[in-house]
């Protein structure tokens, strides 16, 4: 089966691969693409429920493809991921896919995922990381989600608030490594 029409990071984590966690997740996925994803997922789940974390990730993502609700999924693996590594890569994901709907409560989800992940980055994901999520609390909210947009629209847009001056920015979660950047 190909994946080709699915982003990247999509592709790695159904062909079995671990989930990056300096990656994003929450690109757009085109409506054919999306269903074919949802359907795909549903049936990997009858076959066999999978215990991995990138498992039980790819079902999550799927449901928001699908137009679902994906709240009632984030409370469930919060409760059970307390590991740091499974529990960051829920809290990264959770607040991207909020973000690229610009729902509130995105930069709180991408704060603690960043805090819980930090000490296992390498120093350049750390900073393209921590990079990204400085200039995405720059985004205003909404109560209601909007249409997912990707990471090159939302960011494209962070830009264009910073260069204008706007924005709320507020201060990255302090690392405990002690860390500064320009």
């Amino acid at each position: 089966m190909t994946y080709s029409d699915y982003p990247q990071v999509l592709q790695a984590l159904l062909a079995g691969q671990d989930a990056p966690l300096d990656a994003w997740y929450a690109d757009p996925l085109p409506p054919a693409a999306a269903g074919r994803f949802a359907r795909e997922r549903q049936a990997a789940r009858r076959r066999a429920a999978g215990d991995r974390p990138e498992d039980r990730l790819l079902d999550l993502l799927a449901r928001f493809h699908a137009g679902k609700a994906v709240e009632p999924d984030y409370r469930t693996l919060a409760a059970l991921w307390h590991d740091d590594r499974p529990a960051a890569l829920l809290e990264l994901v959770y607040g991207q896919l909020l973000a690229s709907r610009g729902l509130p409560g995105a930069g709180a989800h991408l704060d603690r995922g960043f805090g819980r992940a930090a000490h296992l980055l390498a120093p350049a994901a750390y900073f393209r990381v921590m990079k990204r999520h400085d200039l995405l609390r720059l985004l205003p909210t909404r109560p209601q989600p909007a249409a997912a947009r990707s990471l090159e629209d939302l960011l494209t847009e962070a830009r264009v608030i910073r260069r204008l001056g706007g924005g709320r920015q507020s201060p990255v979660i302090p690392s405990p490594h002690g860390d500064t950047i320009d």
